[in-house]
């Protein structure tokens, strides 16, 4: 490992990756031998402005052979390690106003990533988010984009597994993490990990070891949305994660985009709220994204590889039982008071459509409209 690293990493350990006690220690000092140095003999008028718990760690790591055994322990597990200085530092991220001084990664980090996104979200999804977050990673991923994700549950897992899906994708996804590059969080999300990290790379600002804690989700958040170009929100409650990740992206001067979703459901509430407020821009298809940067694509992508079917090439009766389901998912029963027709007729009608591919049937006999496969595009 390369001094220069191996120094930053020893401030990055004594410092516990806090950036202001990192970057006052930089500025205390010429250099970061010296600084190094000065802890080595356990100089405490050296460190006079530090706190007794950081100038403790910072002397016991810079005590024989402590970093040597963290480089080692870093080495046998395959864990790279990027700091500012270093080329592979995403240069994105390195422009928000408190980037972290020393990542840790398992896989490739790249610099410039051709089209970083977010697909952030609920972790207790609905089966519309799921279908949504899966089918828009998947076609981000289509279209050269990365994903970025926090490898957590709900939205963050399925956003993964969308991007990975596309298997002609060079570089499909980021993982974020909020705790230790060794800890896998949640735990049944070991292979999902071990996939990111092969196709993409999992990042993490958290020294090894350390666990998944409430406070370094936040803390997590501004390094999802500093590494993306935009930030795409399936669905977020009024005051959670997800929401406070949007406060992010804004400050750091991120494009906002959110799903839509039923006025009723309260895992909607902050998109929908974000939308209202002109937070968000409102988001009816994966082109609504991608239009906007035009710029990093090799040409303008205007949807999925989605079969499109035009509205009016639908039935009358076609035509009314799409629009029931589109608002959201029905029963069989609840399809009945909204159109005028027989049981027969209503069967036929739905079997028509899921043959076709524009609708499909979910658990509890409810029917909804297919993202994954056609795309009805509504008449001008």
């Amino acid at each position: 490992m390369d001094r220069d690293v191996w120094l930053w990493l020893w401030l990055n350990y004594g410092t516990q990756h806090n950036t202001q006690i990192f970057n006052h220690i930089l500025e205390m000092f010429d250099d970061l031998e010296e600084a190094f140095e000065a802890a080595s003999k356990r100089s405490s008028a050296a460190f006079s402005e530090v706190g007794e718990g950081v100038l403790i760690r910072l002397q016991d790591a810079a005590s024989t052979g402590f970093m040597e055994r963290y480089v080692s322990w870093l080495e046998r597990h395959d864990i790279g390690v990027a700091t500012l200085e270093s080329p592979e530092y995403p240069s994105l991220l390195m422009q928000i106003y408190d980037p972290p001084t020393v990542l840790f990664y398992k896989g490739t980090l790249k610099s410039d990533m051709k089209l970083p996104i977010a697909v952030i979200g609920s972790r207790k999804c609905t089966a519309y988010g799921e279908e949504v977050g899966k089918t828009f990673a998947r076609q981000l991923s289509e279209n050269g984009a990365t994903v970025v994700t926090g490898l957590a549950g709900g939205i963050d897992s399925i956003a993964a597994k969308g991007a990975l899906s596309v298997t002609s994708s060079e570089y499909p996804v980021v993982g974020v993490l909020g705790c230790g590059i060794d800890v896998v969080y949640p735990k049944d999300n070991g292979k999902l990990y071990a996939e990111v990290a092969e196709r993409g790379a999992v990042i993490t600002e958290f020294i090894p070891k350390t666990g998944p804690k409430a406070e370094n989700f936040p803390i997590r958040n501004r390094i999802m949305s500093g590494l993306s170009r935009g930030v795409l929100v399936i669905e977020a409650a009024e005051r959670s994660g997800t929401s406070y990740t949007m406060g992010f992206a804004h400050e750091q001067g991120r494009d906002v985009f959110a799903v839509p979703g039923r006025l009723n459901d309260l895992n909607s509430v902050g998109t929908n709220r974000a939308i209202q407020r002109g937070e968000a821009k409102p988001v009816f298809g994966i082109s609504d994204v991608l239009n906007e940067y035009s710029d990093s694509l090799d040409e303008i992508p205007y949807a999925d590889n989605a079969r499109e079917l035009a509205f009016s090439s639908l039935s009358p009766l076609s035509q009314e039982v799409y629009m029931s389901i589109r608002i959201g998912e029905k029963t069989a029963d609840e399809l009945m008071e909204c159109v005028d027709c027989s049981v027969a007729e209503l069967n036929s009608t739905l079997t028509e459509l899921s043959l076709s591919g524009i609708i499909k049937q979910l658990p509890g006999k409810l029917f909804a409209c297919d993202m994954a496969s056609t795309d009805v595009k509504l008449d001008k």
